[in-house]
């Protein structure tokens, strides 16, 4: 008895002791993040010329794997944009059901850090960047008369994590890459516009920021 409640003091002190340490370690050396980047709600991956047709409402996961590397997983619901509002302008007068804008987007970045320390996911870094959008606008009226719209990205990024002593987190990247996108028109769609979208891949350059909290 007398020696299991030594053992148990033991555990007690030990715990107590290296607590601290460890809270301390965690603050200093953050191993997860999580962001977002409210912009993007202004314009998502879906433009015509320089009119932002959707919004994206996003949330990326960022998570340690090995030294002085990381995985960023991302997803995002797409819905019509804050900025041209395409659901709301269709739907003005007594006479017109207007659109229904939605869709989601899913990506991914594995992240190789250059000037981190081990224990950390700040710094600069080099990786590749992969995503994929799909989203639809469809008539209220006939869900059938629809424009589904797909765009795949595949970039070599190269951006700089910047991560405070409170665990504000702060990232921005850039980079080029091939991009493949389709647009479809079904229903009376393919009557009324008129658009030459490019079907096909093509080069692209890669643009991101996002912020949050790492811990």
């Amino acid at each position: 008895m007398k020696n299991f409640r030594n053992v148990v003091l033991a555990l007690i002190v030990f715990l107590l002791t290296a607590s601290p340490a460890l809270s301390q370690d965690e603050v200093s050396s953050p191993r997860f993040s999580v962001k977002t980047n409210p912009l993007a709600a202004l314009g998502g991956p879906f433009w015509i010329v320089v009119l932002p047709v959707t919004g994206e409402y996003k949330v990326l996961f960022e998570a340690k794997t090995m030294q002085k590397q990381s995985v960023t997983l991302g997803t995002s619901y797409i819905g019509p944009s804050l900025l041209l509002n395409l659901d709301e302008l269709t739907s003005e007068g007594e006479d017109i059901s207007g659109i229904k804008t939605s869709g989601f987007r899913i990506q991914g970045m594995y992240k190789f850090y250059l000037t981190s320390e081990s224990q950390s996911l700040e710094g600069l870094y080099v990786g590749p960047h992969f995503s994929y959008a799909s989203a639809s606008i469809a008539s209220k009226d006939d869900t059938a008369d629809k424009i589904d719209m797909m765009k795949m990205n595949l970039n070599g990024v190269i951006g700089y994590q910047l991560v405070s002593s409170g665990g504000f987190a702060l990232d921005i990247y850039t980079g080029i890459g091939v991009k493949s996108r389709k647009w479809t028109f079904s229903g009376q769609s393919d009557q009324i516009f008129d658009i030459d979208i490019e079907n096909k891949a093509s080069a692209s350059v890669a643009f991101g920021l996002s912020f949050g909290y790492a811990f």
